[in-house]
């Protein structure tokens, strides 16, 4: 059996890539921006949208009920944007909420539950040309047996 966290960033990232909307605003979504020299060279990471999603921090705490092994997994999903001002950062977030919003993530071998916006936040970056918006989604999610 996988572990939750695998499966939820799987789902995660393919219903992101799957997203038109999202796609549409960013360049790609990315699980590390450690990027090799032929990626920079293609634009990489904001490329010509000059946006991008990334993995940020997580956290797995278990909240199990009545006989029913739980996880609740929070991920932050962190959003960048090169154009001036706060707008494209806010409508990659926004599209990124639509993403997710009352979507079913198909986890092999886990019960996805519910996923959750709990926490949203546009922040100035140490570089004055880049916005930063950070999205923290919370999802229960079931172990099968």
């Amino acid at each position: 059996m996988a572990e939750p966290e695998i499966e939820l960033q799987k789902a995660i990232y393919d219903a992101l890539k799957a997203s038109a909307g999202v796609m549409a605003l960013v360049h790609d979504v990315y699980d590390d921006t450690r990027l090799s020299d032929a990626q920079k060279t293609a634009g990489a990471p904001y490329g010509a949208a000059d946006g991008y999603v990334s993995f940020g921090p997580e956290s797995t705490v278990p909240d199990d009920y009545d006989c029913i092994a739980l996880d609740e997994i929070t991920v932050q999903l962190d959003i960048w944007s090169r154009k001036v001002g706060r707008l494209h950062c806010k409508q990659i977030c926004r599209a990124v909420r639509d993403a997710l919003k009352d979507v079913e993530l198909d986890l092999p071998t886990h019960g996805h539950l519910t996923t959750d916006l709990v926490l949203q936040r546009i922040l100035p970056d140490p570089d004055e040309a880049i916005t930063h918006g950070v999205m923290q989604f919370t999802a229960h999610i079931e172990e099968r047996e």
